[in-house]
């Protein structure tokens, strides 16, 4: 999935008074961490054109990169984020069909880890996506709106996925038989995004693939089964699909299910 706003982007050109030549130059600025120099575009750019979306675009771009580039500094690196997530709210309350702006929000929430604004924020753009039909602004790139929001939310999806990931305090069986406090932490987030991206997509399966991942985490083995269920009737070839349906037959000691999933995966995947 392609992020938009970028941290940085490469160019080379002199400042002019043009809204195209202060953006080469203040992403010329940036990529050579000339922090004067880029107050100074973001000042004059402002006062030529207050409005250029392409400038509330820089503004982001300049608290985040120093906001990730002060990250010994927890104090200073909260403020920059607020300062610049009240940029691209003030964006988005300007260009709200600019689908760019929320995955930029959204893409840096996760980078700071702040996981239930990432979820909200998702949450909120699934429901705009909604009530203006997947219609999305997504400048420079060709696929429909509908297709831009599945993918993107797949891919934040994951982002929390690998967030839950992290190990057990302790190797021992209790330990691995419970959640860990990453799981604790993030797993709600997974399963409140997956439920609404299932409701407004549901012939998308790896949405409920997700769902059932929050289930078996909690060890609700017949919950997330239904879930995997309608995922293989949408998908029945999917081999992550079928692998879930290998290990939760697995754990429920459906040794015949088990087997019958691990056959069908092993014909999935064979070179």
């Amino acid at each position: 999935m392609k992020q938009i706003i970028p941290l940085v982007i490469a160019a080379a050109c002199g400042l002019s008074l043009s809204a195209q030549s202060f953006s080469d130059s203040f992403y010329d600025a940036l990529n050579s961490d000339n922090l004067t120099q880029q107050r100074s575009i973001l000042a004059q750019w402002s006062e030529s054109s207050p409005d250029d979306i392409d400038l509330h675009i820089a503004r982001f771009n300049h608290y985040i990169n120093r906001c990730m580039s002060t990250a010994d500094n927890p104090a200073a690196a909260d403020a920059l984020a607020d300062s610049g997530l009240a940029v691209i709210d003030r964006a988005i309350n300007l260009f709200p069909d600019r689908l760019d702006l929320r995955f930029g929000k959204i893409f840096f929430l996760g980078e700071i880890r702040q996981w239930q604004p990432f979820a909200d924020e998702i949450i909120t753009t699934l429901n705009r996506s909604e009530s203006i039909g997947h219609r999305w602004q997504y400048p420079n790139f060709d696929q429909g709106g509908r297709q831009l929001i599945i993918e993107g939310v797949q891919d934040y999806l994951y982002t929390l996925y690998e967030a839950s990931q992290a190990a057990p305090a302790d190797g021992s069986p209790a330990a691995q038989a419970s959640l860990t406090p990453a799981q604790t932490d993030v797993m709600p987030h997974i399963r409140r995004v997956a439920l609404r991206a299932a409701q407004l997509f549901p012939a998308e399966p790896s949405f409920l693939s997700s769902l059932a991942y929050t289930y078996i985490a909690e060890a609700d083995y017949p919950t997330a089964l239904r879930h995997l269920n309608r995922a293989e009737q949408l998908a029945p070839n999917d081999p992550a699909i079928l692998q879930q349906l290998v290990d939760i037959h697995t754990r429920m000691k459906n040794t015949k299910q088990a087997n019958i999933y691990r056959t069908r995966l092993a014909e999935q995947t064979r070179p």
